[in-house]
């Protein structure tokens, strides 16, 4: 187990009220116990507390570089191939469940991976409590749950209010990367940044991220549920927006 990385500092100001988010509907599974070690031995190099209110990328990080922040990145295969494609880059990761974080802390060892910060928290409430205005370049999102029944449609992830958030929180000209492969969530999530006046749409390829100055990357990042999805012949849609 690679141990090299050591742990971030962090600025443990007045820490924020929290309420349960209810914007996910997926359960916790048990934790194996090779899981249950990596959170005892590795979480504490790369976690951010939930609940921290960061002061700025250097209480996070060595260097200024372009800050990307991942709402809910599930196992980690994006979140690792998009650190390892981009290791000037910095990624602040959340994730509500804990065999999630397990995973990708594995991913992190075995690549050796140290440009990612890991939170254990809704990443709303992230957004919203614990980082300021303008501190993210990228936010990305993918295959929130889609809540599909209409009475749930107000706990799906993007609503009006959580772009105006985002919008708060990226930099000048920042961007949002969605996914989905739920075509009335596609045209929801079109719907709210559209209807903002806060984001332009931008042309999309799949999702590459090739345009990133640094990036080698020359094929599309997916994660276990997209390959998933694929495979039962679901197709995602990729939708990009730039902050105004």
């Amino acid at each position: 187990m690679n141990t090299r990385s050591t742990t971030p500092h962090t600025s443990q100001g007045s820490a924020a009220s929290f309420k349960p988010s209810k914007t996910f509907g997926r359960k916790a599974v048990k934790l194996s116990p090779s899981q249950k070690l990596l959170l005892e031995e590795l979480l504490p190099r790369y976690q951010i507390p939930f609940g921290t209110i960061v002061d700025g990328i250097g209480t996070l990080f060595p260097a200024t570089a372009p800050l990307h922040l991942e709402i809910g990145f599930g196992s980690g295969e994006y979140t690792a191939s998009l650190a390892e494609s981009c290791p000037r880059h910095h990624i602040v990761a959340c994730e509500l469940f804990r065999n999630g974080i397990a995973r990708l802390l594995k991913e992190i060892s075995l690549r050796e991976i140290d440009n990612i910060r890991i939170i254990h928290g809704d990443g709303i409430q992230v957004v919203e409590k614990m980082f300021g205005e303008l501190a993210f370049d990228f936010i990305h999102i993918n295959h929130p749950d889609p809540w599909p029944k209409k009475k749930h449609h107000k706990r799906r992830l993007i609503q009006p209010r959580t772009v105006a958030l985002f919008a708060r929180a990226l930099k000048a000209e920042g961007e949002v990367w969605l996914s989905t492969d739920v075509g009335n969530y596609a045209e929801w999530m079109k719907e709210c940044f559209d209807n903002s006046g806060l984001f332009d749409a931008m042309p999309t390829r799949g999702r590459f991220i090739t345009h990133l100055e640094e990036s080698p990357v020359t094929a599309p990042l997916r994660t276990r549920y997209e390959e998933k999805g694929r495979d039962q012949g679901r197709m995602p849609s990729y939708l990009r927006y730039k902050k105004r």
